[in-house]
């Protein structure tokens, strides 16, 4: 869908209710009000409303040749686990922890952590009886 037609269909609604407050009902009406238009004015128009009618193509975007580039050494750095080394790039945000580590690596390092304060909570300081 052309974004100057959205606008326009929008903008006319818009127009028709300049001089009224906006509310939470008032929103609700206007929504169903641009969608009914919307779906009406796209009846008499050629404007191809899914992405099969209308695919998107990588060259319509600035700067893009054509050529893959393999990723830069700075940005690869930027994604790199502080833990464990590996790269991050590639990993969901779900499973990334601080820092753009990974998820696994910091839960292992807090248990290894945990583990070691209580190893520290199991000694037993034995006073003698000079003290």
């Amino acid at each position: 869908m052309d974004e100057f037609f959205v606008q326009g269909v929008v903008g006319g609604v818009l127009n028709r209710h300049k001089n009224r407050t906006l509310d939470k009902n008032r929103i609700a009406t206007l929504s169903v009000e641009i969608a009914a238009n919307i779906d009406r004015a796209t009846q008499f128009t050629d404007v191809k409303a899914t992405a099969a009618e209308n695919p998107l193509n990588i060259k319509m975007w600035k700067g893009y040749d054509g050529i893959e580039k393999p990723y830069e050494k700075e940005y690869l750095d930027y994604w790199k686990c502080d833990l464990c080394g590996e790269h991050t790039h590639e990993v969901d945000y779900d499973y990334l922890g601080n820092n753009r580590n990974h998820l696994k690596c910091e839960l292992e390092h807090e248990n290894a952590y945990n583990e070691h304060l209580d190893k520290g909570k199991q000694m037993e300081i034995k006073f003698t009886e000079d003290e």
